[in-house]
């Protein structure tokens, strides 16, 4: 199991047997939190137990999610049209249903919604993991009537973000130790978000956030904010210029 699952058994399990089941499920919580691992660890189990399981990293329109699964099932040729393509697809998913992992769904239109709701009743499920920072975020996600089952996926405790911190250090080539009162700041910064933590962990082999043998916590911090906060709103911009 990945490091960045760690301490999320009991949330794996219980998607896996409701994905299994074919139902279709929305995971949601703020960047960083561990979506874009849980699906990861999701699509390693399904491929352990030999089932079909199609990924798309970016779902922002349904060409992303017909491209997704005609992987996954090897189905269709270039001269066969979109709408065909998911006909010979609707064919495979009945003959052997698997599961369907949506990452970083954008605010799709009724497009991906219709053809998600011509699924049910294949045994296809479907797992949707989507950015929310803000409660009008989820709101308008609920909004579309994706899933019938929502998951928000909540803060790691401290004593596996200690775990996961300590793999991520010793992954990196650092130009001090990092003291225990120095990783327990960082556990901190990270409230929870194990995503965090990897990028805390990478952004302390720099050494431009050292002052002698000393980490700049403050310095880790904001750089991490902003490059979340960018990409925050880099997905805004780009949900808005689709209008």
């Amino acid at each position: 199991m990945d490091g960045a699952v760690i301490g999320r058994s009991q949330i794996l399990d219980a998607v896996g047997t409701l994905a299994v089941r074919g139902e279709t499920v929305l995971v949601y919580g703020p960047l960083g939190i561990g979506k874009t691992a849980i699906l990861g660890e999701l699509a390693r189990r399904a491929e352990q137990a030999g089932r079909p399981c199609a990924i798309c990293p970016r779902t922002e329109r349904l060409s992303d999610v017909t491209e997704a699964l005609v992987r996954c099932y090897a189905t269709g040729t270039g001269t066969l049209t979109q709408r065909q393509r998911r006909s010979c697809v609707r064919v495979a998913i009945e003959r052997k249903p698997g599961i369907l992992l949506l990452d970083h769904l954008l605010d799709v239109g009724n497009a991906v919604k219709g053809y998600l709701r011509s699924l049910r009743g294949t045994g296809l499920g479907v797992v949707i993991a989507v950015d929310v920072e803000q409660p009008r975020d989820h709101a308008r996600i609920r909004a579309r009537a994706l899933a019938y089952r929502e998951l928000e996926l909540p803060p790691l405790h401290g004593r596996y973000l200690r775990r996961l911190l300590d793999r991520e250090i010793e992954s990196q080539t650092l130009p001090h130790p990092i003291s225990e009162s120095e990783r327990d700041a960082l556990i901190d910064v990270a409230r929870g978000r194990p995503g965090w933590i990897v990028r805390l962990a990478a952004a302390a082999s720099q050494a431009r956030c050292w002052r002698g043998n000393r980490l700049l916590i403050d310095l880790l911090a904001t750089d991490v904010s902003m490059a979340v906060a960018h990409h925050y709103g880099a997905r805004l911009n780009e949900r808005w210029s689709r209008r």
